[in-house]
């Protein structure tokens, strides 16, 4: 007869309570890896998170918009470049512009980001209608008016 561990008891909700204090993505990829279960308080995890940051990561297009799909309550969003090298372009910020949490962004930090241009700036912008602050190079845009 098979005994169910302690840890596979937890509900999926309490799981993803623990997992919203996870600071790491590699954790949270390998937290994710465990079982089906685990995979969920994962997703849920992030769908809780309100402020999210790629702050001293390497992400690309692809990785980043996989995670902001499952944010859905995500009003803040932080994209800088790192010394690693944020690979986002424009076709990033488009995959992005298609998540759920999209019309919840107030804030989004693309500071130091090279790979982006305007219009794809312009692009999400207008799609995040909620959007009070845009933080792109080294300058802070709040309602498409350079602040200096």
């Amino acid at each position: 007869m098979d005994v169910e561990a302690e840890i596979d008891r937890l509900p999926i909700d309490l799981l993803a309570h623990i997992f919203v204090l996870f600071t790491s993505f590699t954790d949270l990829a390998q937290a994710s890896g465990v079982c089906k279960k685990w995979k969920q308080g994962v997703k849920e995890s992030l769908a809780r998170r309100h402020n999210l940051s790629f702050a001293g990561w390497k992400m690309d297009d692809d990785s980043t918009a996989r995670l902001v799909f499952h944010a859905y309550n995500l009003t803040k969003l932080e994209i800088p470049r790192s010394c690693w090298g944020c690979q986002i372009t424009d076709a990033g910020l488009l995959r992005i512009s298609f998540a759920k949490c999209i019309s919840n962004l107030t804030s989004i930090s693309l500071w130091g980001l090279t790979g982006i241009t305007d219009e794809g700036v312009v692009q999400l912008m207008n799609l995040c209608l909620p959007l009070q602050e845009v933080v792109q190079s080294w300058r802070p845009l709040f309602f498409g008016a350079v602040v200096m």
